[in-house]
């Protein structure tokens, strides 16, 4: 199924708060979701990650790109920062969220600790250019949908009278 960018972001924030994430860290799994389908990475690990609620790489990955700036700023040329090993497979997408242009970005998966080496234009602001639509595969989709309906609010009388849904002034 195609989607906009911003449909998908929407979908898998709603997913990570339906699975029990922190407001902050869902919004980032869900720009991060986005940019790992971008990239054409396996979409596995995304729905790896909002399985384990409490040793998740949602919880950690959103300070990925504040370690990133660190480093940069204080190494010339490419830094290297260590994984936790269940956050190599998402670390890319994330490391993508910097506001920065980086000019390197490889997941190094030899030696005991899975590394990230990244290079940034520290000066110089990024936002990419995203395609119009977006394959969003189908058991992704699935669990992303399954997990956001969590956060809807039940469609009965009780739920009517404490305010939840439009009012009658609202449908004209």
């Amino acid at each position: 199924m195609s989607l906009s960018a911003n449909e998908i972001q929407a979908l898998a924030t709603k997913a990570a708060r339906g699975a029990g994430f922190p407001p902050g860290q869902a919004e980032s799994y869900g720009r991060a979701t986005v940019m790992h389908l971008v990239a054409g990475r396996d979409p596995q690990p995304l729905r790896d990650a909002l399985a384990q609620v409490d040793n998740s790489p949602i919880l950690r990955l959103p300070l990925l790109v504040d370690d990133i700036l660190a480093a940069c700023a204080a190494v010339k040329g490419p830094a290297e920062l260590t994984l936790n090993p269940d956050d190599s497979a998402l670390a890319p997408s994330y490391a993508e969220l910097a506001p920065v242009r980086l000019r390197d970005c490889t997941l190094i998966t030899t030696g005991e600790q899975p590394r990230l080496r990244v290079d940034a234009e520290l000066d110089t602001p990024w936002r990419p250019k995203l395609p119009p639509r977006l394959d969003l595969p189908a058991r992704l989709r699935a669990t992303l949908n399954e997990l956001a309906q969590n956060t809807y609010v039940p469609a009965s009388e009780a739920s009517r009278l404490r305010g939840a849904g439009a009012g009658l002034s609202d449908n004209d």
